[in-house]
């Protein structure tokens, strides 16, 4: 549930309430869904001008999102993620 919303969900049981949260980090790593829906928003949040200036470099095989220095901070190789970019950045 807390994939599609990026939220915690209480589930309510008769006596008993539980709060399912994701877990942020898996041992040293960040949780692949959640980097998935960090991506997404961060990709929702971007303009053309953002892959203009080398923030996001996108192929179909590959996205890089830079910091401002231009140091890779974040590959994607999700075609669907890729695909969604791409199609929501081309010019008409």
């Amino acid at each position: 549930m807390w994939r599609n919303s990026g939220s915690a969900s209480v589930i309510a049981a008769k006596h008993t309430e539980f709060i399912v949260e994701p877990k942020i980090f898996l041992g040293d790593k960040l949780n692949p869904d959640i980097l998935k829906l960090l991506v997404l928003n961060y990709l929702a949040q971007t303009s053309r001008q953002d892959s203009g200036v080398g923030n996001i470099e996108a192929t179909p095989e590959k996205l890089v999102i830079k910091s401002p220095k231009g140091k890779p901070l974040v590959i994607v190789r999700d075609r669907n993620i890729i695909q969604q970019y791409l199609a929501a950045k081309t010019p008409y």
